[in-house]
């Protein structure tokens, strides 16, 4: 083998162990994004992110140094997140922190134009800036999110002409990879924020509601045991009033005019019906103070006892009670319970409609924890509108003389379905409709 053959010989090896570098390198640098890719899949913060690609992807390149910029949309601030080199001394530290504004140095023009740029001399660009040492090469690439940028990698080297297109292109991979990932932490820590404010809002308002609802609970025992010492207490005024007016118009039957006679009579309905609102206030507060413990009650007993109190009025006014055979026993207060029952009938008594009989028919239907009773009867009824407002204290939709009443009757009814944890409601088509009454009480 001649000397030329040699020479061609040690070429093509020269070439072969230059491809193969060429090869290895590529390899390492396939090797070394693919890593990153996998890391930044572990980090759920933008902080931990930035931190990923100076030490997991840059360090491990072999760049001598490396700075993650953040931009700050309401100042147009660029500000150092994570680095690597002689700008990250230890751990998570960056070495005297700068910030950059937007459009100002390589790093700023970048931020702006959203277009990377390698620099190869940066002593012949007026552009650059020094940080913490002169370096001749830079290499700048936006971090890109929606087409608005929101980062920046920056590398420098020492020597000037270093970096290569294909640097160029790998930062730019790995900014492109950083950048959904980086958009997918933003919106969990925008979440984790909003979450951290609704909570906050959440125990501020139930801190607030707690303090209101003990108020309330403290106004409304204050104002029941006022009603109760205050209805209790003016019933022996009323009672003595009464009887003297009594007294007067039976003593003095002769001598009185009939005008004075009308104004006693007004003067006793009065106190009659102010006796009757006080009575019902005294009722209306007992059912809160109520106790003793819930006992299984037997319906059948008790509505057989209000048929008997309410026999004389049933006869007189011709009424019929439609009942099942039979009722069913429920959880409560036996006391309570009664005056429901007796309340919500004499009230369909009441409000019955003239020149026809009234028809009350009473039904019941068995649910999983609770029965639902309904007393419906073929009365006056309702406006529609009007059929919240019956519930409510002092309430008369029907303040004629025939319909006499304090107007605390359902709203009794109501406190003591809801003292037995259920629920009441009254429905009606209209006026001359009828009425529906319903209501919920706890199986023993």
């Amino acid at each position: 083998m001649d000397k030329i053959d040699i020479e061609i010989l040690l070429e093509e090896n020269r070439i072969l162990k230059e491809k193969y570098e060429t090869l290895e390198q590529k390899e390492r640098i396939i090797r070394v994004i693919n890593n990153f890719a996998t890391s930044i899949l572990e980090q759920d913060t933008v902080e931990d992110i930035l931190w990923a690609i100076a030490k997991n992807a840059i360090a491990k390149l072999g760049f001598v140094d490396c700075v993650v910029y953040l931009l700050d949309e309401d100042t147009n601030v660029l500000h150092q997140k994570a680095a690597h080199g002689p700008k990250n001394p230890i751990a998570f530290e960056i070495y005297n922190e700068i910030t950059i504004p937007l459009g100002m140095g390589v790093v700023g023009t970048v931020a702006k134009t959203g277009i990377p740029e390698l620099i190869n001399d940066t002593s012949k660009d007026p552009r650059y800036i020094i940080d913490d040492a002169l370096r001749f090469s830079e290499l700048a690439v936006p971090i890109i999110i929606d087409n608005k940028v929101i980062g920046v990698i920056d590398s420098e080297h020492p020597d000037k002409n270093f970096f290569t297109s294909e640097h160029l292109q790998i930062l730019n991979t790995i900014a492109l990879m950083s950048s959904t990932r980086i958009l997918n932490a933003f919106a969990k820590e925008k979440l984790r924020e909003y979450q951290t404010k609704l909570e906050q809002i959440v125990d501020e308002r139930t801190a607030k509601l707690k303090e209101v609802i003990n108020e309330l609970k403290s106004s409304n025992l204050e104002l029941e045991q006022y009603a109760y010492v205050a209805s209790h207490d003016l019933q022996e005024p009323l009672r003595t009033i009464r009887s003297f007016l009594q007294l007067i118009q039976e003593s003095e039957k002769g001598n009185i005019s009939e005008s004075s006679k009308e104004y006693i009579d007004f003067a006793v309905n009065g106190a009659e019906r102010m006796q009757k609102l006080l009575e019902g206030l005294l009722e209306y507060s007992r059912v809160r103070s109520e106790k003793k413990k819930k006992k299984p009650v037997n319906l059948n007993s008790i509505l057989l006892m209000i048929l008997h109190n309410l026999n004389y009025i049933i006869e007189e006014k011709k009424v019929v009670i439609n009942t099942p055979k039979e009722l069913p026993s429920v959880l409560g207060h036996s006391t309570l319970l009664h005056q429901l029952f007796q309340n919500l009938i004499s009230n369909s008594i009441k409000f019955r409609q003239k020149n026809i009989s009234p028809i009350i028919d009473i039904h019941f239907e068995e649910k999983e924890k609770f029965f639902q009773f309904e007393i419906k009867d073929n009365g006056i009824g309702l406006e529609k509108d009007q059929t919240e407002r019956v519930f409510e204290l002092f309430t008369r939709l029907h303040a004629r003389e025939e319909y006499e009443g304090s107007g605390l009757g359902l709203s009794l009814c109501q406190r003591i379905v809801k003292k037995h944890g259920g629920e009441i409601s009254i429905h009606s088509e209209g006026l001359g409709k009828g009425s529906l009454i319903k209501f919920t009480l706890s199986k023993n």
